[in-house]
């Protein structure tokens, strides 16, 4: 299997047709649909369909999609790689974040960062739960910030780094704003946004309704815990979720309380497989732990060595 394909699979699926991502690779349309054709010949997938004049991807196409992604990026990073070589500067230290702890965490922990390493180099990307463990396995990122247990893939090197309980959030003058604390019988009550089927938080809310032995019925599902965040601020309903995520919003439209009985959100960082720790990399953990300290006070639970970061 050759670059090139690789190249031509990823432009038909970024512009949807053989026209469009040949133009792109500066091929005419037969050459492109014949390195397509060979592509699934030696993989021995139907990777497209034909819907109308487009191309999409089969279930097989998206998986391989997703693999071919991180190898293709990892190709395109080469270049900065040969140039940071090349001036023997400081390596770009490579960062990804969970969406729900990007700006409460993230940020204000790379500027403690930045404070202490002012040369240092760094690049910061925001993705899903679905995502961030095969991309830290394919070596795209130095470390990942951070990802709720548990870590399913053997190769990645996975790091404790705090524990939180899990609050109720509701809007202003929410009905549920007068408890002391919430019961997944009292949620149910009410219009509850829960994140779609298949990500890690719906397993999570799942468990506790289980728990409980409650049906989990949700009148919203959405892939970002931002957005329900969001939503829950906007008054369209309630949901579940950790207090950093919940300090991304306006802290005046919105209101945290305790489940009842208690459920532990566990936070985990991961490396890559092969990781050789760095002094930067230990300082950047270190203002991570820093910043869930300063943040979260006693409703943190510090769960990795702040002797030792990494």
């Amino acid at each position: 299997m050759n670059i090139k394909k690789l190249k031509c699979f990823r432009a038909v699926v970024i512009h949807g047709s053989l026209v469009a991502a040949a133009s792109v690779m500066n091929l005419s349309q037969p050459a492109t649909s014949r390195l397509i054709s060979t592509l699934e010949d030696e993989l021995k997938l139907k990777l497209f369909k034909r819907e109308k004049r487009r191309l999409t991807l089969t279930p097989e196409g998206k998986e391989f999609y997703r693999e071919t992604e991180k190898i293709l990026a990892n190709l395109d990073d080469l270049p900065r790689i040969v140039r940071e070589i090349k001036e023997g500067g400081t390596r770009t230290l490579r960062i990804v974040a969970l969406a729900r702890l990007a700006n409460s965490l993230v940020s204000p922990a790379l500027a403690r960062f930045v404070a202490e390493h002012p040369e240092q180099r760094f690049s910061v990307d925001v993705r899903g739960h679905r995502d961030i463990e095969q991309w830290v396995a394919g070596r795209h990122y130095d470390i990942a910030v951070a990802l709720t247990r548990p870590c399913n893939h053997p190769s990645v090197i996975q790091q404790p780094f705090f524990d939180t309980d899990a609050m109720v959030m509701v809007p202003r003058g929410h009905p549920l704003e007068q408890l002391d604390s919430v019961t997944p019988a009292q949620l149910a009550e009410h219009d509850i946004i829960a994140l779609a089927p298949g990500l890690r938080p719906r397993f999570q809310m799942e468990e506790i309704f289980n728990s409980a032995g409650i049906e989990l019925s949700c009148k919203i599902e959405t892939t970002s815990s931002v957005m329900a965040c969001q939503m829950v601020v906007e008054g369209l309903g309630v949901t579940i979720i950790d207090r950093l995520a919940a300090m991304a919003m306006d802290q005046n439209r919105f209101s945290l309380r305790p489940l009842a009985p208690h459920y532990r959100l566990q936070f985990v960082l991961l490396f890559p497989p092969g990781f050789e720790e760095t002094p930067a990399i230990t300082s950047l953990v270190r203002c991570l732990q820093d910043q869930v300290v300063s943040s979260l006070g006693e409703h943190a639970t510090m769960t990795g060595d702040r002797t030792n970061a990494v």
